[in-house]
């Protein structure tokens, strides 16, 4: 199988190259000069830029990819900051991803959409076919791409499979994304004993741990397409509060110290997204279900940062 990852400099993509078959060929493209962690050695990196139409058709009649993981994106912060560059990168590059696929025949596409599509207010939990009005531009961007693919999947035939993540605690956070602040509580709580917080303490959109997540992408991925009953997926694991997770820290860490300082904008976005999700369909159809809870996620991942931190990493 020869697998291409748009944004394979990021978080997400790095660190998927680790669930993919060893004798996979695997090619990581975006506009970085090298991915930003480690990946595996059959993974190759090359530069691409998914606004420029002519580079992805000639990129995909180059590679020729049995899979396609669409990971490029602008994520909520600097789309905010720049909506244009968010519409080119994430609308525009979904697009040129989209038809480039279908002409190469690719065999399917996997796309990452996230909670932010959602908006509010929400029922409780979030249903599947719940209607999606986001408050910010990059969750406008994550539901009209989640349409698209719908319309290739359904009236081209491209086999277009999305899921919904709801907020990754990783070690490596985008420093562009207001959903950071879930995994800097941890990094920080590590590095220096204290985080200073812009959401509430009440605040508790959905997360999940990297591990979860990256085996979620694995399943759906790999599925098969006759098991599928959705072009997009809901996805849940937890949903704790920020004093929750704090809590969590300091039962692991000892001294540790959260100051909360609310700012308005960000906690009202952060609040806007979904806690509880019905993911009955992904449980249903690829045998999705979480393996870490808080605490469970809480010893693992502390333990991941010491490590880091102690070799100097984080």
């Amino acid at each position: 199988m020869k697998y291409l990852i748009t944004g394979g400099a990021g978080n997400i993509a790095c660190q998927f190259t680790h669930r993919l078959p060893e004798d996979a060929q695997v090619i990581l493209t975006d506009v970085a000069d090298a991915p930003f962690s480690g990946v595996t050695p059959n993974a190759v990196y090359r530069k691409l830029d998914v606004t420029c139409e002519q580079s992805v058709l000639d990129t995909f009649a180059e590679v020729q990819p049995d899979v396609v993981l669409h990971f490029a994106s602008l994520l909520s912060g600097k789309s905010e900051a720049d909506r244009h560059a968010a519409w080119q990168v994430n609308m525009q590059g979904a697009f040129h991803v989209l038809e480039s696929a279908l002409k190469e025949s690719v065999d399917r596409v996997v796309f990452l959409s996230s909670i932010a599509s959602f908006g509010s207010p929400l029922p409780d939990p979030v249903p599947e076919d719940c209607e999606q009005w986001p408050r910010g531009f990059y969750g406008f961007t994550k539901a009209a791409i989640e349409r698209m693919g719908f319309y290739y999947k359904e009236s081209l035939g491209l086999d277009f499979r999305s899921v919904r993540l709801p907020i990754v605690i990783s070690a490596y956070p985008s420093p562009g994304a207001a959903s950071s602040y879930a995994s800097n509580m941890f990094i920080e709580a590590v590095r220096n004993g204290t985080y200073q917080l812009q959401v509430r303490e009440s605040s508790n959109p959905a997360i999940i741990f990297i591990d979860d997540c990256l085996k979620a992408i694995d399943l759906l991925t790999h599925a098969d397409k006759s098991s599928l009953t959705r072009a997009s997926y809901n996805l849940s694991s937890c949903s704790p509060t920020a004093a929750e997770i704090a809590n969590a820290i300091k039962n692991v860490l000892g001294n540790s110290e959260f100051i909360f300082e609310p700012n308005q904008r960000v906690a009202d976005l952060i609040d806007s997204w979904p806690k509880r999700i019905d993911d009955a369909a992904a449980r249903r159809d690829w045998d999705w279900k979480p393996d870490f809870t808080l605490e469970e996620m809480t010893r693992e991942f502390v333990g991941t940062l010491q490590s880091l931190n102690t070799e100097g990493i984080l």
